[in-house]
Order: C-alpha cells, then structure tokens, then sequence
C-alpha cells in the first residue's frame, strides 16, 4: 500500500473507533420489553420532533462485525425502526431511523441513528410509560443539538374509524339477503 492509502486507512479507522466511544455501553435489557411502537412527540434542542416506531424486533445486530447481510461477530440487542420528523432552517425534515434498545446504568436505554449521510445520535432513557428524555447530536450546525423530550400519543380513537363500519357496527341486525331482493 502507498504511504498516502495507509495515512487514510489510520484516518478512517481512528474516526469509526471515535464514534464507537461516544455510543453509550448497552447491555442486553432484564426483564419483559416494552412496545414502543407508536407515535411519540416533542422537542429536539426546543425544535419539535416526532418519532413514529413503526417496528421492534426482539434482536438486531449491535456491534460486532458482519459480512454482507451476515452478522459474524458480536451481539444482537433489540432493535426499533421508523421514522423521525426534526426541523431544519424552519423545515420539517424526516429521515428513516433504526435504534437498539438495551440496560444502560439501570434504565432501559434507546439509541437511535438516522439513516442519512449526516449521521446523528439520539440517546433516550425510559422516564416513564409514555416518556423518553434524552439528548441528541449531529455532526451538522444547521441541525436540532441538545436535550430531547418524546411523549407518546394516544392511538386515535373512534373518530379515525371509517363512517361505514360504524354504521354497521351500530345496527343490531342487519336484514337477510331475502330482504335486499324486495328494496
């Protein structure tokens, strides 16, 4: 290898060791797992956000190395993934997010990583059954730093359900099929 290759090879290895460093040490979570999937809302360095878990798997590969699609060394934790919606220069931006969930210093503990170019981290502790608070980093200025706050929404209720179910849902009896040939 030239000199050239070899000093970026050391730079590119120093740089994934220094992001390794700054994810907080997750152990496997004690205990039955929550389900976060769900709507939770709220702030990113005061900009709102909105996280929406659209699934939670029981392991996904947290670190180690893997081969292709292959998971070779190291350990699975559970995982999440979904969407998050942040503001960037007054814009909703949203961007596809995995996490890993896991036991850090006695509390369930999330860390979620946009997908995109950017990078980021979001790192959220279980404050509660419907609150996560945390703090959340990104390599750009431009976009949310600091202190996050998520409460889970409610489900929607009987108004998201469609006008002809309830309509059926209402009537005791619906009339025999004899009874529709004389309408």
């Amino acid at each position: 290898m030239k000199p050239r290759w070899n000093g970026l090879l050391v730079v590119a290895l120093a740089m994934q060791v220094g992001a390794c460093a700054t994810t907080p040490p997750l152990t496997m979570p004690t205990g039955l797992l929550p389900d976060l999937r769900g709507t939770w809302k709220g702030t990113w360095g005061g900009t709102p956000l909105t996280l929406v878990i659209l699934d939670q798997q029981e392991g996904a590969p947290a670190d180690g190395v893997s081969i292709g699609s292959w998971h070779v060394l190291g350990r699975d934790l559970p995982g999440v993934s979904g969407i998050l919606t942040f503001t960037v220069r007054g814009e909703p931006v949203s961007v596809n997010v995995q996490g890993r969930l896991g036991g850090s210093n006695g509390r369930l503990t999330l860390v979620l990583e946009p997908l995109t170019v950017n990078g980021g981290r979001i790192t959220l502790t279980r404050r509660g059954e419907h609150r996560l608070v945390g703090t959340g980093t990104t390599p750009m200025s431009w976009e949310p730093q600091g202190p996050v706050e998520l409460i889970r929404q409610p489900p929607p209720g009987p108004a998201a359900v469609h006008p002809l179910t309830s309509l059926v849902s209402r009537s005791h009896r619906l009339p025999s099929p004899s009874a529709w040939s004389q309408v």
